[in-house]
């Protein structure tokens, strides 16, 4: 589906107007202005109910000579949304490795500053990574959400049309009814119980789309991970593997 698509659909099929007639000026009630909105708004509000997998994006970047520390954060990505750093094809995660707090990651060097675990951290705007662990030139990948896109041109394609516009799903349709919701509580309308009615059934919409992707989701198995990613807090007990179940030794 097209923005000039979503926007016809929305005037003529929900608001029973003529898009052509608010193109020309001839509404009384919406300016063409307004239906860029009202889409817009149900584009922002589809991309950020679900991790959509378009929501997603790999950056690469260089390390920079000097290196400071840290690399800007990509542009276009939603602030604190880096999931995984790749340097020099190698994945800066695992038990001693990763996304630390970043308050614990300054002190942890503050007491270690020549360790060179494959550890980074994000503070506003920029990616801490240590640089005991990479060398200046190496390629590095930062994955991450995209912040959603604001529609422009007629022919932009709305995001459950990733590709081309008649290969989409019905997320597309949530994106109208969300619009439809925007002008519903606007103060042209005024009318927020039907607001919250389409709102709902978009969200109904969506989560019918998510449904069979969670499920895919949840099949993906983690590998070299256990169940669960605790540290021994009685690492020198030399009988805690021998005491009875329910008693501390």
């Amino acid at each position: 589906m097209t923005f000039l698509e979503a926007k016809t659909n929305l005037c003529n099929s929900k608001l029973n107007i003529s898009y052509t007639d608010v193109l020309a000026g001839n509404n009384q009630l919406f300016s063409a202005s307004d239906i860029n909105d009202a889409i817009n708004f149900g584009v922002k509000q589809a991309w950020d109910y679900k991790p959509w997998t378009f929501t997603q994006k790999a950056y690469k970047t260089t390390i920079p000579n000097p290196f400071n520390g840290y690399i800007d954060y990509p542009n276009d990505f939603e602030d604190k949304s880096v999931f995984l750093l790749i340097v020099n094809g190698v994945p800066w995660k695992g038990p001693a490795a990763g996304k630390r707090d970043f308050t614990d990651y300054q002190k942890w060097f503050s007491d270690n500053a020549t360790d060179t675990s494959l550890i980074w951290s994000e503070f506003d705007r920029f990616i801490f990574m240590n640089a005991n662990a990479l060398t200046v030139g190496q390629e590095a990948d930062v994955f991450g959400k995209l912040r959603a896109p604001t529609l422009v041109a007629d022919g932009d394609l709305l995001p459950f049309s990733p590709s081309t516009d008649n290969n989409e799903n019905s997320g597309n349709i949530a994106v109208v009814l969300y619009a439809y919701s925007y002008l519903l509580a606007s103060e042209k309308k005024k009318n927020l119980q039907g607001a919250m009615a389409e709102a709902k059934n978009a969200q109904a919409i969506l989560d019918g789309v998510w449904k069979p992707m969670g499920e895919r989701n949840s099949q993906d198995n983690s590998q070299n991970r256990s169940f669960f990613n605790s540290q021994d807090f009685f690492p020198r007990r030399s009988n805690r593997n021998n005491t009875t179940p329910g008693n501390f030794p």
